[in-house]
């Protein structure tokens, strides 16, 4: 995974907002991985809008997790349904 703020893959937070009408509206939260080109605009991500940690060890496992968090950290969430190649995102000001 590629950490580099001007391009290559990095973990997106997206929400989900649930609820209609009278209903309270709810936001779920959750991980993707989204590809950047050069100019840190999007250009790929995986097809789910969701994702699982995994590694081929649990020290890998745990890296994994740590660039999640910090990816995280970083970003601010977007929707998911308003994912489309060629945004941009913002960083977090926390």
């Amino acid at each position: 995974m590629s950490k580099n703020k001007s391009g290559g893959w990095r973990y997106q937070t997206l929400y989900i907002e649930h609820g209609t009408g009278d209903d309270e509206i709810t936001r779920e939260y959750t991980l993707c991985e989204v590809y950047l080109d050069k100019d840190g605009k999007l250009e790929d991500s995986n097809e789910n809008h969701a994702m699982s940690p995994m590694g081929d060890s649990v020290d890998e496992l745990i890296g994994t997790l740590q660039i999640m968090l910090e990816d995280a950290a970083k970003w601010e969430p977007v929707e998911f349904e308003s994912m489309q190649v060629g945004m941009t995102f913002n960083k977090s000001r926390g």
